[in-house]
């Protein structure tokens, strides 16, 4: 496994610090990884058209992007959806408001080295999550898709048409959604209704009727499962803070 970690923050000592902190926790778990450093948040959003991270150390408090702002470029600009953010701040309160952001931590300055730890050992279990297949087979071939690519399947009349996160990797299977829900149910995904399940962690908007995934596409979720989605959706959410 690799990790590309970028770090932002107007501190230059405190980046220093944190990146040789990050390369010592990542090189006794035996991860290759690469770390970016960012005095501004422009030049984070700059590199982040052409450099994907897996997980951003990101100040709130920059002087010319403030980290909500770029939180809210990643997310609704970029659609990105997969990296983590660990928020940085000296104050506490900007907590509640980072959540539409769904950042994987907060943490407050000065910079708890433990916590710090914690971010990477979670952030190092979602990506083994992540990183599982889903696999199907077509004619006398089997082919395998990483969930995390996957936005939701949906039911063709006998075929499964998967739809992915850039749609490069979109597909169609003969197969029954029971069976595909059977595969991959402990992995975050919702089945809605008949003819869809949607991956739970790019749902940006959760309705009692319907969802919205983060490239804006509504589905609706069936009447007679409602009650059961709606309490699912809050597990996941719950697990997710």
């Amino acid at each position: 496994m690799q990790i590309n970690i970028g770090i932002c923050d107007d501190e230059k000592v405190l980046c220093t610090q944190l990146e040789e902190t990050l390369a010592e926790i990542l090189t006794k778990e035996k991860v290759e990884y690469e770390i970016e450093v960012f005095w501004t948040g422009k030049s984070l959003c700059e590199s982040m058209k052409e450099m994907k991270y897996d997980l951003i150390f990101l100040d709130i408090e920059l002087p010319d992007m403030d980290g909500i702002a770029i939180g809210n470029y990643i997310r609704e600009t970029l659609h990105d959806e997969r990296v983590q953010i660990a928020y940085i701040s000296m104050k506490g309160e900007y907590a509640l408001r980072l959540f539409d952001f769904r950042p994987i931590n907060f943490l407050v300055k000065p910079l708890d080295w433990e916590k710090v730890k914690k971010v990477i050992d979670k952030y190092l279990v979602l990506a083994e999550n992540g990183m599982q297949l889903f696999t199907y087979k077509k004619k006398f071939q089997y082919y395998k898709i990483s969930l995390e690519d996957v936005l939701y399947f949906e039911n063709k009349g006998r075929k499964i048409h998967i739809h992915t996160l850039d749609g490069k990797q979109d597909d169609e299977f003969y197969g029954s959604m029971e069976d595909v829900y059977s595969k991959i149910k402990r992995n975050q995904f919702l089945f809605i209704n008949q003819s869809f399940i949607v991956n739970f962690r790019y749902i940006s908007r959760y309705k009692y009727e319907f969802v919205e995934l983060v490239n804006g596409k509504e589905l609706p979720v069936s009447q007679s499962r409602r009650p059961t989605i709606r309490t699912r959706y809050l597990e996941l959410e719950e697990a997710e803070m």
